[in-house]
């Protein structure tokens, strides 16, 4: 009986400790006292040096008091200034495709049969994916990964931890915008607020369930809240690679000759 019993507690604590070894790492909290902002903003910034090309399927929802749309978009992305999306509508049914860098685009909408080519904007991404951001904004979403700059330490207002994340609190005078930094998926932002002059929230971004690929932590699911327009723009990625080099030629869109053609 007791070699039984001593049989049943080796085998627990081997089942232990596998569960231990092969999940999600311990969080602990963290504090302030043994690294500065500088060296959080470049542990956060390190990826950019590494990362060159990003390939993804995702799921993309949009929700609205108007109208609430889920749609399969096809990403990839040549980092910093290159994407392309092509967005399927209800049973697969492809919707449009777009191909943007920093300076001009070209969205063809295969539904309603009409290209538009032109200078990137707000206005030209807002065709995209129905949701206002820049294209640097874009780029950072459809990444899920947000980097802080080094120049806004000089709008850094509050430094401090809270619970195994780091915080950062910045004011522009315009507003105040405040971070969460993740020290456990190698310090990517987990979250940010956006406040007006008031201290009313009028953004919030969030990134979560981090994953490790290929060097790099990713989070599977990024959401979009603008709460007083009470819409959401939310990402969950079912598939990624990285840097995992592709031909160039897939940021053409082609489409046929006789198609309407519109320029901006």
């Amino acid at each position: 009986m007791l070699k039984k019993f001593c049989l049943l507690v080796l085998i627990a604590g081997v089942l232990l400790q596998s569960c231990t070894s092969s999940g999600t790492a311990r969080r602990e909290s963290v504090s302030v006292d043994d690294i500065t902002p500088l060296e959080i903003v470049k542990k956060n910034n390190a990826y950019t040096e590494r990362l060159r090309y990003m390939k993804a399927v995702s799921t993309l929802t949009l929700e609205s008091p108007k109208s609430s749309n889920q749609f399969s978009a096809q990403i990839a992305i040549r980092y910093p200034d290159s994407v392309y999306i092509k967005i399927e509508g209800i049973l697969g049914v492809d919707g449009l495709k777009a191909s943007l860098n920093k300076d001009t685009y070209v969205l063809y909408n295969i539904v309603n049969k009409y290209v538009i080519r032109g200078k990137t904007s707000t206005d030209a991404i807002r065709k995209t994916f129905d949701y206002d951001v820049s294209f640097e904004e874009m780029v950072e979403l459809l990444l899920g990964l947000v980097p802080i700059k080094e120049s806004e330490l000089k709008q850094l207002t509050k430094f401090d931890a809270d619970s195994s994340y780091y915080v950062m609190i910045f004011n522009n005078g315009a507003g105040v915008k405040k971070i969460w930094i993740d020290p456990y998926a190698d310090f990517a932002v987990s979250k940010i607020n956006y406040y007006d002059e008031s201290g009313e929230l009028i953004l919030e971004k969030e990134f979560t369930r981090f994953e490790k690929i290929n060097g790099f932590y990713f989070p599977r699911y990024v959401r979009v809240i603008r709460p007083k327009e009470k819409d959401l723009l939310s990402l969950y990625f079912d598939l990624r690679t990285i840097n995992k080099s592709f031909s160039s030629s897939l940021f053409e869109i082609r489409y046929p000759k006789n198609i309407d053609l519109y320029t901006q």
